[in-house]
């Protein structure tokens, strides 16, 4: 018989950290979160809990933890579309339907408690955070998961299907491989708009929090009608520049100005996580050894922030952008660069990768379900 129970104590948090463990035992692929990120989130020491609330339940079968979940409301995101929305996150389970059942019944509880009408999820926390099953390319390489994107069994797809939750939406990765040619009326579109007083350069490492600044505003604007959009606060970007400040390399950071001001920016990040993967979630004792010798050893990166203020769209910066971190990523002896997450309905962005040559890699999905 499996029970649910929310998490209270210390050991019950730790236990709810674990549980991954537990579900991808043996896997090669999978990337260990870092624990010391998971305790800060159950002690609500992140930004989300400023505009939010959650509670975290573990699933038990005879005392032994075989599942978690987290659920949530996020205030911010039924204020700005004016919905009542339950979500779920964190989940992790083993092929375990009753356990999953449970879980999915008492988090929509949780949700249905403080007026939500309808559930969705993935999402841990935001839509920002990391967020969806993997739901395609499962045997794509590389198959351990690039940088800040979701591993997950496909036996996950399953179990969602049996607790009466249906396709939301997907999110989409874009491989490119580094032998694709780069157009050559990509330099002349450059030098066309560096003639018209636009500023192409890297991240100034140095005065980091006005470069924060000014892309916040950037995405902020260019993402306004994505699907699922909320606006970042000071509090979730202040949140980003700490963890640019450990794994960012400013090659591949592109920043856009026009008049002194920030209208586009490209954020690159190196793929570190194969070296991740060996810290097993932790720093100490010899986690930290792996971490400094992260970015020696990048084969591939990921482009995960990309905008351009509407005003300045269809000139062909987002191209340029583009076209200079593949450049960058050849210097440097990359051999891919990704491209994701991005909404599948998002086709202004979608389609100009599929013309330079990049293909669809992997396919996460967002479930939603009325309550």
């Amino acid at each position: 018989m499996v029970t649910i129970r929310e998490v209270v104590t210390k050991r019950d948090a730790m236990r709810f950290i674990k549980m991954p463990w537990l579900v991808y035992k043996g896997d090669p692929y999978w990337v260990p979160p870092l624990i010391f990120d998971m305790k800060n989130i159950m002690a609500r020491k992140h930004p989300f809990f400023e505009f939010g609330e959650a509670a975290f339940f573990l699933a038990e079968r005879d005392g032994k933890p075989v599942g978690r979940i987290d659920a949530h409301i996020n205030r911010n995101h039924n204020e700005y579309h004016k919905v009542q929305d339950g979500f779920f996150g964190f989940f992790e389970c083993l092929d375990d339907l009753e356990a999953s059942n449970a879980l999915f019944a008492k988090a929509e509880e949780w949700c249905r408690a403080r007026g939500a009408v309808r559930m969705q999820g993935p999402m841990n926390f935001t839509i920002y955070d990391e967020i969806g099953f993997l739901a395609d390319g499962f045997d794509n390489e590389p198959k351990t998961p690039i940088i800040l994107e979701i591993y997950t069994p496909r036996y996950y797809l399953h179990l969602m299907d049996k607790a009466g939750y249906v396709k939301d939406i997907d999110w989409l990765s874009f491989m490119i491989t580094q032998d694709i040619k780069l157009p050559e009326v990509a330099a002349k579109i450059k030098e066309r708009l560096i003639a018209k007083g636009f500023v192409f350069r890297t991240l100034n490492m140095k005065n980091l929090e006005r470069e924060v600044a000014g892309i916040k505003v950037v995405v902020n604007n260019a993402w306004a009608q994505n699907w699922g959009h909320v606006p970042y606060t000071d509090g979730q970007f202040a949140a980003i520049t700490e963890a640019f400040k450990m794994i960012v390399d400013p090659r591949y950071v592109i920043i856009v100005e026009k008049d002194g001001q920030t209208v586009a920016c490209s954020i690159t990040l190196p793929d570190i996580n194969p070296s991740i993967k060996k810290m097993n979630g932790r720093l100490f004792p010899f986690g930290w050894w792996y971490f400094l010798r992260a970015k020696k050893h990048v084969v591939g990166v990921r482009t995960f922030l990309f905008g351009v203020y509407t005003e300045y769209r269809n000139r062909g910066i987002d191209a340029v952008m583009v076209l200079d971190t593949i450049a960058a990523g050849r210097v440097a002896g990359c051999e891919w660069s990704s491209c994701s997450i991005i909404v599948e309905n998002n086709d202004k962005m979608i389609q100009p990768i599929m013309d330079w040559g990049g293909r669809e890699f992997k396919r996460y999905r967002i479930f939603t379900k009325k309550l």
